[in-house]
């Protein structure tokens, strides 16, 4: 959720029940502006609220040059102060954040013991050796950093043509760009992750008969597993406003206005995934 137009996005997420009491609004709004100041950013953004049985995480993001890879995220507790998440790169805590049980807590220096699933050498389809399942020591912050960066790869959304990747292969946000119309803005192939692509570049283009290499880069969620269950699209507001939600991990919501520049996603949940999908239709 872009700050420049913060309290008109959180209205337009009224209509699906996401929302935020005016006294959050306020605080949120002034100390993300304080905060992109205070680090020179070139762009800033409210990625959401993780509910824990204490205190919630309330998360943002901004970068500088190129706002795929240069997005540094930041948590705070009392939506006023605010600290910068760390980076993770092991495997295995993304593998344990999964995998936890427990529901956060509002800590973030507080330890859990998660057990990681064992794992089978097989050869020739055989299994010749199975190793023992191994406790990782898991830091709420670092669980805090991974569930971040699992969500944001899964179901961040931008509508088509909202990024423009430059010459020099910085991706920005495109200043020409005026919205979906009435043509596109319910069809889910002219909406992108908001993420770098892993698709090969002829494999995004190749979708498209109208292609455009500055555009269309990034991989559309059409394509995301499980194919038309992943999300959900619904026309709001007259038809003027598409909504939609991610089916895998509830709480991600997504909104667009019609003919407009004005789009945004926001995450309000409890950091779990949504394991039942496929036994749900």
């Amino acid at each position: 959720m872009n700050v420049e137009y913060f309290s008109e996005g959180l209205e337009c997420l009224m209509y699906c029940g996401r929302k935020l009491s005016p006294e959050q609004r306020i605080l949120i709004e002034n100390s993300l502006i304080v905060l992109m100041q205070e680090n020179r950013f070139s762009g800033m953004y409210f990625w959401g609220r993780i509910t824990a049985t204490k205190n919630d995480y309330y998360i943002a993001f901004g970068y500088t040059n190129d706002c795929l890879k240069d997005r540094k995220y930041f948590y705070s507790l009392d939506q006023y102060q605010w600290q910068l998440l760390p980076f993770v790169q092991s495997p295995k805590i993304f593998q344990a954040t999964i995998l936890a049980p427990e529901p956060f807590v509002g800590d973030p220096s507080l330890l859990t013991y998660v057990n990681l699933d064992p794992t089978f050498n097989i050869v020739a389809n055989q299994v010749v050796s199975i190793s023992r399942p191994e406790v990782i020591k898991l830091k709420e912050e670092e669980r805090l950093a991974a569930i971040v960066f699992i969500i944001s790869e899964e179901c961040a959304i931008c509508p088509r043509g909202a990024l423009y990747k430059m010459v020099d292969g910085r991706v920005i946000p495109n200043q020409m760009f005026r919205g979906l119309n009435d043509l596109q803005i319910d069809n889910l192939s002219y909406y992108q992750l908001y993420r770098l692509p892993r698709n090969d570049l002829k494999t995004n283009l190749s979708k498209r008969s109208d292609y455009n290499y500055a555009i269309d880069f990034l991989d559309t969620i059409d394509g995301v597993i499980p194919l038309s269950q992943a999300f959900s699209l619904n026309m709001q507001s007259n038809e003027r406003i598409a909504v939609i939600k991610s089916c895998v991990w509830l709480g991600m919501t997504f909104f667009h206005k019609l003919n407009s520049r004005k789009h945004g996603f926001l995450y309000l949940g409890d950091g779990r995934k949504n394991f039942d999908l496929l036994f749900m239709y």
